[in-house]
């Protein structure tokens, strides 16, 4: 074995010093804004989704939301009908969930229902500064997604009371409290 030469050990010092200064150090103006996929939340309890196949399918979809990295538009090619396809294309869909949905994870899905067959409702609950949002997924016979759209929860919180004034008989406005109307 040949011993490497004095300027081979130079270049390489110098080499992975300039690449230490330079080339190892994040540029938070040039780096990917995704999510920082904060602590889950604990304020709720985790669903389990029911074996049916539009649960599955709201699984994945929240999977995907909830995924280390941006959503991927090519693992929804195969997911997605024809039918919602010509109402919007995939990348639409998936850039939307991306910008709307992202910035928000990390959801806990803390409610399912499904009101009718192929129609599944996710409530996907995020931390204590954002706002809840129920995810409908609707899937055709086959299992396709044929519909898919969020959402966002009013929490009591942060509805505002009904102050609207009634007239009374006399034709005085009384303040309303909004209850019991």
């Amino acid at each position: 074995m040949q011993l490497p030469k004095p300027r081979t050990i130079l270049l390489t010092i110098f080499t992975a010093t300039t690449l230490a200064l330079t080339g190892c150090v994040a540029d938070p103006d040039v780096a990917d804004v995704l999510p920082d996929q904060g602590s889950v939340p604990t304020h709720v309890a985790e669903v389990t989704f029911p074996d049916t196949q539009v649960a599955q399918t709201s699984e994945w979809v929240v999977e995907q939301i909830n995924g280390v990295r941006a959503i991927n538009k090519q693992d929804w090619y195969s997911r997605v009908s024809p039918e919602l396809t010509e109402e919007i294309p995939v990348d639409s869909l998936v850039g939307t969930l991306n910008s709307q949905l992202r910035p928000s994870l990390p959801f806990v899905p803390s409610d399912y229902e499904e009101p009718e067959p192929n129609y599944g409702i996710t409530r996907l609950t995020p931390d204590l500064t954002a706002q809840p949002v129920d995810l409908h997924v609707k899937v055709d016979d086959t299992g396709l997604i044929n519909a898919l759209w969020y959402e966002t929860v009013e929490s009591d919180a942060t509805s505002a009371p009904d102050t609207t004034e009634e007239t009374t008989d006399d034709g005085e406005d009384v303040p309303s409290d909004g209850l019991g109307q």
